[in-house]
Formats: structure tokens, C-alpha cells, sequence
């Protein structure tokens, strides 16, 4: 009980403790609303500047939204040094999103042709020596996590660099969010989320939010409208789903549990599939809106404004954007 690890342990974790109570992003959401409303004004015409239309907004989106992820995991995540024991699987997650991040934006660098820029100077070099010089000192706790994270990196730039068949990314990133946002529940210490504290429920109201929209961004993309299915047994699965869904959210808070939360993820996909499916159409915009408001609740979410900043210039892009109660009917 002596230990001066231990006394130094149970410190700090009494101390985010008691900070968990008066959540910080929260606070900083507030305080940052009059620049978002700003970004929301202005945000479009200052980006047009620089090329951005609606010809090549999703590559640009797509871009920027894993180019400062990356940065953030890299700067925030990695903390090896709190790892509860030695065979959790949070770095293997943490080094797979880092590779998939990194083959987006290689592969975006090349379609909006800035490796172009960058092959006639000194300066990719450069910047390759501070990309993987970061990725090592991330994880310069163990010298497995800096082989682990370089190596993440510098294979995910040559598979993006190689990667010719064009494509849309936008899906991609709402997995990223939701594989991070389970990342940030596994271990919430491992991302300086809150050392060793139990979250309150703004926090998870958050986290249930990015689900939400997370899934709703795949099912509204690979989901069709056919309306083939007969009115009673759309009746009966809705409400069956329905009560699956409540019940895991009413676990899911109680428990902070991530298969709890994985549940209820899928049951709110089965949910909002069966809405779809059973629809005749859909707003085409629902899509869009969906991946906006993703990246707005999980900029707040890891406290990082920038992301929040880029979906709301991606929703002044977006034309016709469905009303708030189509979003209400799929659940």
C-alpha cells in the first residue's frame, strides 16, 4: 500500500476523477460555438478560395478529416505507459486505424495531385522524416510500439500511393470514427480521454450520438429503398428492434460496456436498415447530412474543433438537406 506507484496511481486517478465530473469537452463545445456558427457563416467561401467545390469536396473532406485524425492519435494516443495489462489489443487497433488513415491520405495526395507539388523539392523528404519521427516517439514507451506504429505508417503510405482504382473514402471514415470511438471505450486512458475514471453521461450520450450517426452514414449509403415488405411485419420487427435498442442504451449506460455498446450499434443498424428497406425512397442528402454530423459530434467528442469545423463546411455544400424528423423515422 506503500508504493509510491501506487500512491502516485491512485492520485491522479482521484483527480480526472473528480474532473470527470464537469466533462471538459463539454465546457470547450460551448465556448466554441460562436466560432463554429462563424466557420458555418464563412466557412465555405474562405475554403472556395483554395479550390474546394462540389466537384472534388468529398476527396478534400476526406483528406483533411484523416490528416488531422491522424495527427491527433498520434499527438493524444499511445500512452503505453497506462495499458492495464500486457495482452490488450488496444495498440494493434490503435496501429490499424493509423495504417488505414495513412493509405487515405497518400491515396488522396495523389488524386488531388499534391504529390505532384511535392516531387520536385526537398521538402517530401522532410516531411516523411516528421511523419515517422512522430510515429515513433508515440510510442516510445516500448520499442515494440515504435516498430509497431512506424511501420503502420510507412506501410500505409505505400499501399496508398499504389492504390490507382478511384474511389470514395467518405465511408471509410464513419468506420474509423465508430472503431475509434470503441478504441476510446475499451481503454479511455489510453487516448488521455480520463485516466482510470468512470465516464458521466454527457460523455456517453456523446459516444451513443457518434454511433448513431456512424452507422446511420453506412446504412443510408449501401441501404436501397424497395418497398417490399408487407406493413404488419415491418410493424413487428421495428418494435422488436426498437426494444433491443432501448434496452442496450439503458445497459449500455449503466454498464459503459463495450459489447454492450457494439449490441447496441448493430441493433440500431438492423433498426434503421429495416426503415429503409421498407421506405420507397430516401432523401439523397440523408447520406451527406449523416457524415456531417458525424464529424461534428466526434470533433466534440475528442475535443478536437478542427474536425467539428470540417463537417459543418461539408453540410454548407450539401443541397437539399433533409429535415431533422426523416432522420427521426428511421428509428
Amino acid at each position: 500500500m506503500l508504493n509510491d506507484i501506487t500512491i502516485v496511481t491512485t492520485a491522479v486517478s482521484s483527480f480526472n476523477n473528480a474532473a470527470l465530473l464537469n466533462p471538459l469537452f463539454f465546457s470547450l463545445a460551448l465556448l466554441a460555438t460562436p466560432l463554429l456558427w462563424m466557420v458555418h457563416l464563412y466557412g465555405r467561401d474562405f475554403v472556395s478560395r483554395f479550390g474546394w467545390n462540389h466537384q472534388n469536396i468529398e476527396n478534400q473532406i476526406s483528406f483533411w478529416n484523416t490528416l488531422f485524425l491522424m495527427i491527433w492519435i498520434l499527438l493524444f494516443g499511445g500512452n503505453y505507459a497506462v495499458i492495464r495489462d500486457s495482452m490488450s489489443l488496444l495498440p494493434l487497433v490503435q496501429s490499424t486505424i493509423l495504417f488505414v488513415l495513412t493509405c487515405i491520405i497518400s491515396n488522396n495526395m495523389v488524386k488531388l495531385k499534391y504529390i505532384e507539388k511535392l516531387n520536385h523539392t526537398r521538402f517530401k523528404w522532410v516531411l516523411l522524416f516528421i511523419v515517422l519521427s512522430t510515429a515513433v516517439f508515440s510510442g516510445i514507451m516500448t520499442w515494440w510500439g515504435m516498430l509497431l506504429q512506424a511501420s503502420a505508417v510507412l506501410c500505409g503510405m505505400i499501399v496508398g500511393c499504389r492504390l490507382t482504382k478511384n474511389r470514395s473514402w467518405i465511408p471509410m471514415l464513419s468506420v474509423i470514427f465508430c472503431f475509434l470511438t470503441v478504441a476510446i471505450l475499451m481503454q479511455p486512458e489510453f487516448f488521455r480521454f480520463g485516466q482510470l475514471g468512470n465516464l458521466t453521461i454527457i460523455h456517453l450520450i456523446m459516444v451513443m450520438l457518434t454511433g448513431f450517426f456512424a452507422i446511420t452514414v453506412l446504412t443510408t449509403k449501401y441501404t436501397h429503398a424497395c418497398s417490399k415488405l408487407r406493413k404488419s411485419v415491418y410493424i413487428k420487427l421495428k418494435w422488436l428492434f426498437r426494444i433491443i435498442a432501448i434496452l442496450a442504451a439503458i445497459l449500455f449506460i449503466s454498464t459503459e460496456s463495450v459489447p454492450v455498446f457494439i449490441g447496441l450499434l448493430v441493433s440500431a443498424g438492423l433498426l434503421e436498415m429495416l426503415s429503409i428497406y421498407h421506405n420507397s425512397k430516401i432523401a439523397d442528402s440523408m447520406f451527406k447530412q449523416s457524415l456531417a454530423f458525424l464529424m461534428i459530434v466526434f470533433g466534440i467528442l475528442i475535443i478536437c474543433p478542427v474536425i467539428s469545423a470540417l463537417g459543418i463546411v461539408y453540410l454548407t455544400f450539401i443541397p437539399n438537406k433533409t429535415k431533422a424528423i426523416d432522420f427521426l423515422h428511421l428509428l
